[in-house]
């Protein structure tokens, strides 16, 4: 599937290129949409176990950069984008 001819024309090469920036573009945007739904669902979780709502979803930024193999900091830019 990502194997790369060496022996591939430009034009075919270009076209390997764009094929994999629409799949890498689905894909994040497919991520951003689970990333979206499971914040949903850990509110609706510690809402219905009667958390507090300033602690609701502590933690889930951390879990989410875990998750997508980044550094911690970064969850809750990936948490905004979702």
């Amino acid at each position: 599937m990502f194997d790369i001819d060496s022996a591939a024309s430009e034009a075919q090469l270009r076209a390997a290129v764009e094929r994999f920036e629409r799949l890498k573009s689905a894909a994040a945007a497919a991520q951003a949409r689970a990333t979206a739904l499971w914040a949903a669902k850990r509110q609706a979780a510690e809402e219905a176990a009667g958390v507090r709502a300033a602690k609701r979803g502590k933690g889930l930024a951390s879990e989410v950069a875990l998750a997508r193999q980044d550094a911690p900091v970064k969850g809750n830019q990936h948490l905004g984008f979702a």
